[in-house]
């Protein structure tokens, strides 16, 4: 079909793909706990929030 001399790598796995897994599971439990941390502190401004905008708008 194609008279290309190269090899065809489209379907080759990458080489670092399991050093990015290794990766990755190494800092799973980081990954959650910095994601925890944000959900945190997007909770409790979004209450602060709600707080400030009530007492400021109450009668």
């Amino acid at each position: 079909m194609h008279d290309n001399p190269l090899p065809d790598t489209t379907r080759a796995e990458p080489a670092t793909s399991p050093r990015l897994c290794g990766w990755i599971k190494r800092r799973y439990r980081t990954a959650l706990g910095l994601a925890l941390r944000g959900a945190c502190y997007g909770a409790g401004t979004a209450a602060a929030t709600t707080t400030v905008y009530w007492l400021q708008h109450r009668p």
